[in-house]
């Protein structure tokens, strides 16, 4: 495969390709003073995909594939590559975090920065913040766009609606479904856990 050759726009010099050099030597070229918008770049991804991700988990990612597929790199549009490593490194995020749920791992001890969306907009407990990230993103993309815009970016319904062509009756019951499933994450994690207390209860007494 062939280097990556920027254009002439000076944006992408950072992208420039030297045989000597390896990731480390590369990163820094791409995060002083962020030349290829990545962190805006990652923004507007989780936001067209309706993905609750943690934005600075996306875009250390993003740098980290950018940095090291960059010698490998054959395009003709440089954006268009630069788009399909943010989607590369959410789809990996995605797919992490399903499968930490699924084998129980450990909550990280760092406050999750998406637990304020939840906290604010449903009243989930911080704790289930990867519970109810993993029950959203196995929604259809349509609910989740749907719940991005009217309860992430606070959109109204009436703009949600006349952009969509849909109903004001069908958006408010496609957010109810997403806040049903989110809801019953939660329940089901609370029930989890008081099943687990009284078990203990059983054991010693």
């Amino acid at each position: 495969m062939c280097p990556i050759e920027p254009p002439s726009d000076p944006r992408f010099d950072a992208l420039l390709f030297d045989p000597h050099e390896g990731p480390r030597e590369v990163l820094p070229r791409l995060v002083e003073g962020d030349p290829l918008q990545l962190i805006e770049r990652c923004a507007r991804h989780l936001t067209s995909e309706a993905l609750l991700l943690d934005l600075e988990r996306l875009h250390a990612r993003s740098l980290a594939l950018i940095a090291r597929h960059l010698p490998e790199a054959l395009v003709e549009d440089v954006s268009d590559w630069i788009a399909e490593r943010v989607s590369e490194a959410a789809s990996q995020l995605v797919d992490e975090e399903l499968y930490e749920d699924r084998l129980g791992f450990p909550l990280s001890g760092t406050v999750d920065p998406r637990s304020e969306i939840l906290v604010g907009a449903l009243g989930i407990e911080p704790a289930m913040t990867r519970e109810i990230s993993v029950s959203f993103h196995r929604l259809p993309i349509r609910d989740r766009r749907t719940f991005w815009r009217a309860v992430v970016s606070g959109e109204s319904l009436s703009g949600i609606t006349e952009e969509s062509g849909e109903t004001r009756d069908h958006v408010i019951e496609g957010l109810r479904r997403v806040i049903r499933s989110l809801s019953l994450t939660g329940l089901r994690e609370r029930d989890a856990g008081s099943d687990e207390f009284e078990n203990e209860g059983q054991e010693t007494s």
